[in-house]
């Protein structure tokens, strides 16, 4: 059945609420657990910070709108961010610091990529205050996951030493450069390939 515009971004909105729900509940419980870490807790509470700001504006609007309750949305979005995780569990063992950090980034990927989703959606159908609403926090995450880009491999190497293992610390500074020329050079072939079709006029 053909949905109605309002409809079809309503639906979007209560799903990112759900999420952003589920993301939050997970931060709150990983600040604690990251107390002997005070560094990469501030981290985590400030990205937590950030969702419940994220959480505020999307009920804002979402009651402005009278997109309804999203109570039967939240077992879906918590199942969406574990079943992303289930599929690295396997590729990386640790636990603790390294383990929440990877945790978060999955689930924040998953957010900003849904953000993007929200945005050419709103945008789509000319719905501008969902659309700038959804394009700054899909700004936000991706500023987190950026971060976290640096974080995560740091806190693999501390959690290494931390079980005894003889970790040369110097080459973390070898593996942000590498990481930061991926994404670097990945953000550039994107650009040129925009270009590109712009040009042929696609």
């Amino acid at each position: 059945m053909a949905r109605d515009r309002d409809t079809a971004i309503n639906s979007y909105i209560t799903d990112m609420i759900s999420l952003e729900d589920h993301i939050e509940k997970a931060l709150k419980g990983q600040i604690n657990d990251l107390k002997d870490y005070p560094d990469m807790a501030a981290e985590v509470r400030q990205a937590h910070q950030l969702v419940e700001h994220h959480l505020s504006d999307l009920r804002a609007i979402a009651d402005r709108r009278k997109a309804g309750g999203v109570t039967e949305t939240v077992k879906r979005a918590g199942a969406a961010v574990a079943g992303v995780a289930a599929g690295v569990i396997d590729l990386v063992r640790t636990e603790g610091l390294p383990k929440n950090l990877r945790d978060d980034y999955t689930a924040l990927s998953l957010a900003t990529i849904s953000y993007a989703m929200l945005y050419t959606t709103a945008a789509g159908l000319g719905e501008r205050e969902v659309a700038e609403l959804a394009q700054q926090h899909h700004r936000d995450y991706a500023g987190v996951v950026t971060r976290l880009n640096t974080l995560v491999p740091e806190s693999v190497l501390r959690y290494l030493s931390e079980e005894g293992l003889p970790v040369q610390q110097s080459v973390l500074s070898e593996v942000s450069r590498t990481i930061k020329s991926a994404w670097e050079g990945e953000a550039g072939a994107t650009a040129r390939a925009g270009e590109g079709v712009a040009a042929r006029g696609i």
